[in-house]
């Protein structure tokens, strides 16, 4: 896996509700901005040493060892505290951990320094969404489905809360607009898990 670009694979799925699951989160090993000529040579090493320990986290997660992950990532914090993707990753670990507690703060420090991050939004709604804090759950999916109305996942995320909610009609309508746009993307297997949720509603 390169560690300058988003992996497309992830060990780490949630669910919300039983018999269906969210769209799946991933881990984040982008590097930090690109240091600039007014850094200094300390703070070009720290961005550095930062990078490397979020990306053994990175690495160690996939390998399925989270809690020397977690480690890895807090280190990562505790070098470059504004380091937004380490703060994601955090979460993300501590969620595959069942800690959703300690996940949410992990979530909403990345926010705090990037409050335009969908998958972060919608890694939050899920963490909010396995403690069963659905209505917390469905406004922060609201906010990642107004940051990208075409983004397929947040709609599908929305739906799963409303369900969850028993709130049926919201639910169906905004599954829907998740197959329709993971149709337009030529998603097909978006679509199919979308239909196979909706079934799941309509059936109840």
């Amino acid at each position: 896996m390169k560690k300058n670009t988003l992996p497309t694979k992830l060990a780490v799925v949630l669910s919300i509700v039983s018999m269906t699951t969210l769209a799946q989160p991933i881990f984040a090993s982008e590097p930090i901005p690109v240091v600039t000529k007014q850094t200094s040579p300390l703070g070009a090493k720290k961005i550095q040493e930062a990078q490397a320990y979020n990306d053994r986290g990175v690495t160690l997660a996939e390998q399925g060892k989270i809690e020397q992950a977690i480690a890895a990532f807090n280190q990562a914090i505790k070098i470059y505290p504004t380091f937004e993707n380490a703060h994601n990753n955090l979460g993300l670990a501590l969620s595959s951990q069942n800690q959703f507690a300690e996940a949410v703060a992990a979530f909403k420090q990345a926010l705090a320094i990037n409050p335009q991050n969908l998958e972060t939004y919608n890694n939050l709604g899920i963490a909010l969404g396995s403690q069963g804090n659905f209505i917390e759950a469905v406004t922060v999916f609201n906010i990642a489905v107004q940051i990208n109305p075409s983004e397929p996942t947040s709609h599908q995320n929305l739906g799963v809360a409303f369900w969850s909610q028993g709130k049926l009609p919201e639910a169906i309508a905004s599954l829907q607009r998740a197959k329709k746009l993971y149709a337009s993307q030529n998603q097909q297997e978006g679509v199919q898990q979308v239909e196979e949720i909706i079934q799941q509603v309509r059936s109840r």
